[in-house]
């Protein structure tokens, strides 16, 4: 897994190394609204010092995943090694749900790549503690 904000790629390979290869996904019926998504991606991107190698935005949220054209670019360039990372802006651009969405990450985690949604996790909530704490 990569370290240090590197790719696994380029980590040890002498004259190799730089930010880790990330992709944008952005699934929108709205183009206006899909461009301003996948800024916001890309500017999360930057924050962390990950490459925007590429850019995929399709429109049509309602097909399953799996039949996407642009998600299949997206599991392409995973397969080639092109990218470490996939962003996307909201969980449900790729799952029904949360739950969905976690099981999805595990199967990148396991292929040495990484998913994440900018929002729409919800943050855990704070502890509750009961008044005799």
């Amino acid at each position: 897994m990569a370290t240090n904000g590197y790719s696994p790629a380029t980590d040890g390979v002498p004259g190799k190394h730089g930010p880790i290869p990330t992709l944008v996904y952005v699934c929108e019926p709205d183009s206006a609204t899909a461009e301003q998504l996948a800024d916001l991606c890309r500017i999360h991107a930057a924050h962390r010092a990950w490459w925007v190698v590429d850019t995929v935005i399709e429109a049509t949220p309602d097909a399953p995943l799996q039949h996407r054209e642009g998600w299949q670019r997206v599991k392409a360039a995973l397969a080639r090694g092109s990218v470490d990372i996939v962003i996307t802006w909201s969980p449900v651009s790729v799952a029904a749900g949360l739950a969905e969405f976690q099981v999805l990450q595990a199967e990148f985690r396991v292929n040495e790549a990484v998913l994440v949604a900018v929002t729409g996790i919800p943050d855990p909530p704070p502890p509750q503690h009961s008044p005799a704490d």
